[in-house]
């Protein structure tokens, strides 16, 4: 029999914020102008080719995202240090509430101010999405990125097939439904700005308030 994790560690919740994740990421990149709100590996890459291609008018395109990302980080960290779970809100619920505010703002804003401002928005709060949500059933996990979770999917299941591993075979099936979360996410978030324009991150609201919902109706009482 399996331990019970908590509710922001299990399978659902973390699908939905992998759906969030490569949906924001298809949405930013669609919008503005191809800077990647939370994957700031790719924006690593874009800020070195312009370097070297001497198109410098766009260096802090990529850089200002990779710094607010940083600063976010360390932001939410230091929260997770000052106020524990037991709180009446918890950490989880207060850090999706805080980035659906973020979202709505951009959508609100998002044909105002420059893309420069809406974009930083959106990296501060996914960073601190990534930062409170970091585990799936008890291991480490990347919902941002997919290369190493399409790693587990074929190491995994090689050693829970090889060694007869019923749990590797298990974590295996896991990774693999985060990868396809995030596709769905990356779909339907560009299939949403062919709509919506730089309204479809309305689309990631709802996502967020899905999984806000199921953590807060699945929250021990006090």
């Amino acid at each position: 029999m399996e331990k019970e994790f908590p509710i922001y560690e299990r399978t659902a919740i973390v699908q939905l914020l992998a759906m969030t994740s490569g949906g924001i990421d298809a949405y930013s990149y669609l919008t503005h102008g191809h800077v990647f709100a939370s994957m700031q590996t790719g924006n690593l890459i874009l800020l070195g080719v312009n370097l070297v291609n001497g198109d410098f008018s766009v260096i802090l395109n990529y850089l200002l995202p990779i710094l607010t990302y940083c600063f976010a980080a360390a932001i939410t960290k230091w929260f997770q240090l000052h106020f524990p779970t037991e709180s009446k809100m918890d950490r989880q619920s207060l850090i999706l509430t805080f980035e659906m505010f973020i979202f709505l703002i951009v959508a609100i804003i998002g044909d105002i101010v420059p893309l420069n401002i809406t974009i930083l928005m959106i990296s501060f709060a996914i960073s601190a999405q990534f930062v409170e949500f970091s585990s799936l059933h008890g291991i480490p996990v990347n919902t941002l990125m997919m290369s190493g979770n399409i790693k587990k999917v074929g190491m995994l299941t090689v050693d829970g097939i090889v060694n007869k591993k019923p749990k590797s075979i298990r974590r295996a099936k896991r990774s693999l439904l985060l990868i396809i979360a995030f596709f769905i996410g990356i779909f339907l978030s560009a299939w949403a700005v062919k709509i919506l324009d730089r309204q479809a991150i309305l689309f990631e609201v709802i996502i967020l308030l899905i999984a806000l919902f199921i953590i807060r109706l699945n929250k021990p009482e006090q």
